[in-house]
């Protein structure tokens, strides 16, 4: 059993195998691709055969999840109406869809951001380095920090807005996006990421950056999450998301942006999932769409562990998934590139998300 002690978190990441120690120990992992069954373990190539086929996997090697059952989740935090629209409203205008473009042109410029490859550990240092640049002149409680794990070298990002109300600040409101790329026809291609993830990490990211500029002090925690190897299983988002059960820290909502980039004509609409995420979450950001974006939204469904809100489903956190409505079809690509992103959808999803954090976290004062 391997510990990775994060100590400004107050939490331990452990990394340990539940179940099957010789296969785990051949370099073998527990891969599951349905809700039902155990899963199978799988060596590298059968992995990367299940990554050229575009499909869906949780690696569950290190996980033993709860049986959740009707009611086991805590939904008592989310709200049924908006609240706060003027504060809210006053956020919206404060998006630059030219810094957002900045951020991609420079993330998508990685060769790839492969979490086992040096430009997917660069890649994370740069995304680092402007988390902590945004927060440096926040006018209330901010930390930024690396999560190792122990799977491979590329580090998740954990970032905090500490809430300010002695009561609420226990209760953790968390926005996510992976920072991973891949590129299906091998893990030292070209994969620029530019939709998948780079625009969902831009959104979280955003969202930072506007409620620190505004000088936006919430009751509840905020905290901001940039996953590390979600395309090899949803990994990063697992690792934290069994910490925090572990730890019982009390998180009441949390949303992810993965692949909310990628623009067809005509479709000015917001994908709202349906499966594998929690049902009070979902009908909360159908909420907030009508209220906040000018798109309008439709119902979606994308199958088992599609992205990183099914860590945080599958360890009983209540937990939402927008995104774009039709996939990018060269998604896993070299032509997943900046030239393919639609920036004004893009900003739609920071409008969702600002909205979400403000209305979950509550206006607080210092």
């Amino acid at each position: 059993m391997k510990f990775v002690l994060v100590v400004a978190l107050g939490v331990a990441l452990v990394a340990s195998c539940p179940h099957g120690d010789e296969e785990a120990k051949a370099g073998k992992r527990l891969i599951k691709t349905t809700f039902e069954g155990p899963g199978q373990w799988m060596d590298e190539d059968e992995i990367w055969g299940l990554i050229s086929k575009h499909q869906n996997f949780m690696d569950i090697t290190d996980h033993n999840f709860p049986d959740i059952k009707e009611g086991d989740v805590n939904v008592q935090a989310i709200p049924t109406t908006l609240r706060f629209q003027s504060t809210v409203n006053g956020l919206l205008g404060r998006t630059s869809i030219t810094r957002m473009q900045d951020f991609i042109r420079t993330f998508s410029s990685y060769h790839n951001r492969y979490y086992q490859a040096q430009t997917g550990i660069d890649s994370q240092r740069w995304l680092f380095a402007q988390v902590q640049e945004s927060i440096a002149n926040y006018a209330g409680s901010a930390t930024v920090n690396e999560v190792t794990h122990t799977f491979g070298p590329q580090s998740s990002i954990v970032a905090r807005l500490t809430g300010s109300d002695p009561t609420l600040r226990s209760e953790i409101v968390i926005i996510g996006a992976h920072q991973d790329s891949i590129n299906i026809a091998g893990s030292s291609l070209g994969a620029p990421g530019a939709d998948d993830n780079a625009s969902g990490s831009v959104v979280v990211l955003e969202t930072l950056r506007v409620l620190v500029e505004s000088g936006y002090i919430p009751k509840r925690t905020i905290e901001f999450h940039w996953y590390a190897a979600e395309e090899v299983g949803l990994r990063g988002s697992a690792a934290i998301a069994s910490s925090y059960s572990t730890n019982r820290v009390n998180v009441v909502g949390m949303v992810n942006f993965d692949v909310p980039g990628y623009y067809v004509s005509g479709r000015d609409e917001i994908g709202i999932y349906t499966d594998n995420v929690n049902a009070q979450v979902t009908a909360f950001l159908r909420l907030l769409v009508d209220g906040y974006c000018t798109y309008t939204w439709v119902n979606k469904t994308c199958g088992y562990g599609c992205s990183d809100h099914a860590s945080w489903t599958s360890y009983g956190f209540p937990a939402g998934f927008p995104a774009e409505v039709v996939f990018h079809p060269r998604m896993h690509s070299v032509g997943d590139n900046f030239a393919s992103v639609g920036f004004t959808q893009v900003n739609e999803y920071v409008k969702l998300s600002l909205g979400f954090v403000v209305e979950m976290s509550e206006p607080g004062t210092l």
